[in-house]
């Protein structure tokens, strides 16, 4: 299992272990690693050995274990841990983070788990949907707009297989094949807060039951059917439709391939990487549809951050697009100033996020065990 954030990324390797590398340029300990800032290298999270499940956020992740049990770690701002507590401080100067992975969720049922944008859901093992967290644009789909820091139930419904989940929105999958999405709406205009255009509750995109995948970005939903053909809807579909700018609210169709099989999405919507039929993996960004020369026999792949990542049948951990976890001298510099400053009480008018360092070929990740 492979998991991509905005800066960073995690991984469940063949015997249950939990890696994690990339950087924690926004101060929230997404790492897990409450002694590391960034690293280029996969670097494991203690000794256990029964992780199945992650799930990256832009500030927060997810970890499913093999008992069913959900553990959280990094930010908690809109109680997103799901531990019954939000807020940005919890007093005496603490701010509401938790650096290392905790159990969190209450219960031993839990199936799947997906992170968003300070938003949180898991899927039981009796079908029904759960969320937690950041509630805006009604994107916890619980038919309100209200922050919740405890899972609370997503309708009635007990035959969920998948959920996905974006900045402002989610989407779901049921087990008759049909798609449902919630939160921040389809409407072309710019999103707003507790608008009348939001969907609150799972809200069933077409009368059609042959979905198999589904993706969910800032202003973009994509989805694979099974007969293998690719659709886009939300504001920024046209990119990759060609449809009008006001032609967002219904899947078009992108292309007319028929070999494709998944897709996953950068939080972003920058790009999207794709799987056909045949086992080839390609990226698709708004200029463009390329093949990815990732290694054969790829068990698990992600997108986010503005890269791509996958783990191969041999336990192998190739990424390309961003660099996670690496900074140019003087961004180190930079970054170590800032520190400084703020510990002193100072502010850092100068500072600013490092600039990417991006690499378009694939390579293969080192994996560091801080125990050996």
């Amino acid at each position: 299992m492979v998991s991509l954030g905005v800066t960073h990324g995690l991984a469940v390797a063949s015997d249950g272990s939990l890696w994690s590398w990339g950087g924690q340029d926004s101060g929230r300990p997404v790492l897990g690693l409450p002694q590391t800032e960034f690293t280029g290298n996969l670097l494991r999270l203690g000794r256990d050995t029964n992780w199945v499940l992650v799930a990256a956020g832009a500030g927060h992740n997810l970890a499913l274990r093999a008992d069913g049990r959900i553990w959280a770690w990094g930010a908690n701002w809109r109680g997103q841990l799901g531990n019954g507590v939000a807020g940005p401080n919890l007093g005496n100067g603490r701010l509401n983070v938790q650096d290392r992975p905790a159990q969190t969720v209450e219960g031993s049922d839990w199936v799947a788990v997906e992170a968003g944008d300070s938003s949180s859901y898991a899927l039981k093992r009796d079908g029904t949907l759960w969320a937690w967290g950041w509630n805006d644009y009604g994107q916890l789909g619980i038919g309100s707009w209200t922050n919740t820091a405890t899972p609370v139930r997503v309708g009635t419904a007990t035959n969920w297989v998948k959920v996905r989940a974006g900045g402002l929105s989610a989407a779901g999958i049921q087990s008759d094949g049909s798609v449902w999405i919630w939160g921040g709406s389809l409407a072309l205009g710019p999103p707003r807060m507790q608008s009348p255009e939001d969907l609150p509750v799972p809200t069933r995109l077409t009368a059609e039951t042959n979905w198999s995948d589904v993706s969910v970005t800032f202003n973009l939903s994509i989805a694979v059917k099974a007969d293998g053909t690719l659709w886009a809807w939300g504001r920024n579909a046209y990119y990759f439709t060609g449809a009008a700018h006001d032609a967002g609210r219904a899947p078009t169709q992108v292309g007319h391939a028929a070999d494709w099989r998944s897709v996953w999405s950068s939080q972003d919507g920058s790009q999207h990487l794709l799987l056909k039929q045949d086992g080839t993996f390609w990226v698709m960004t708004p200029r463009e549809l390329r093949k990815v020369g990732l290694p054969p026999k790829v068990l698990a792949a992600a997108a986010g951050g503005r890269a791509i990542a996958a783990i191969t049948r041999e336990g192998e951990v190739w990424t390309c697009g961003t660099v996670l976890g690496q900074r140019r001298v003087k961004d180190r510099f930079l970054h170590w100033a800032e520190g400084r400053c703020r510990r002193l009480g100072w502010d850092a008018p100068w500072a600013r996020e490092p600039r990417p360092i991006v690499h378009e070929e694939p390579w293969r990740l080192r994996n560091r065990d801080p125990h050996d």
